[in-house]
């Protein structure tokens, strides 16, 4: 099972493809920026519908992809403010590396931080960092995971009994079974475990300008899953 994980921004959205096939657990990150054709990824979803959007990923890039869960990035936030924040107020995060947000222009630092809800926003919000790479996605996995454990138990009773408040907060086509699978396949086993692949690669794009940057050329002959020829 292929079930795409949409962090809902407009444009910026971001893709988590979450793979299960085989038992082997694998999770793809497709930037919102890629160029297909006369558009880019983020907008092709603003533009399609969900069911069509699961057609255009599975045809541009070679997977088989039917099943989605769109969360806005609103709900996300939400989610930080009920089960992520501390006493004081402040989410908790470990920061992988260092980069300088371009919704605030404040410099984040690499290591624990202490951060408040408007730092939060800025901390995930979809960007090129200072260093070239996308190390956005790492940063939103913390949001997502609270929203995995609010909205996916690897339990089926607790799937049964939350599967109004996945259908509430959440646009999805995921059924029970579904939703067990993804729990079990991944919450229960750990973000850690899982083989992680981002599209572009590092080191197969071109930048452009200063930063703020804007991608350039993709070398797509140098990503292990790669835009459809006719496409780019």
């Amino acid at each position: 099972m292929e079930t795409l994980f949409i962090f809902d921004d407009g444009a910026s959205s971001t893709f988590f493809l979450y793979d299960l096939n085989d038992g082997n657990n694998r999770l793809i990150h497709f930037a919102p920026i890629i160029p297909i054709k006369q558009f880019t990824l983020g907008q092709l979803f603003v533009r399609e519908t969900p069911e069509r959007f699961m057609e255009i990923v599975s045809i541009a890039f070679g997977r088989s992809v039917s099943k989605y869960l769109i969360v806005t990035k609103s709900e996300g936030l939400a989610a930080v403010r009920e089960a992520g924040l501390n006493q004081s107020g402040h989410f908790l995060v470990e920061n992988p590396s260092a980069f300088t947000a371009v919704k605030n222009g404040k410099h984040y630092p690499a290591g624990p931080l202490s951060l408040n809800q408007k730092e939060i926003e800025a901390y995930i919000s979809w960007q090129i960092d200072d260093d070239g790479d996308f190390g956005v996605f790492t940063r939103q996995e913390d949001v997502i995971r609270l929203l995995k454990k609010k909205l996916l138990k690897p339990k089926l009773s607790t799937i049964t009994k939350n599967i109004g408040t996945v259908n509430t907060h959440t646009r999805t086509n995921l059924g029970m079974r579904d939703m067990l699978k993804l729990g079990s396949g991944y919450l229960a086993k750990g973000d850690a475990r899982v083989l992680k692949t981002t599209v572009p690669s590092k080191g197969s794009y071109q930048l452009s300008g200063t930063f703020p940057y804007q991608l350039g050329q993709i070398d797509w002959e140098k990503n292990e899953i790669q835009l459809r020829k006719e496409l780019r």
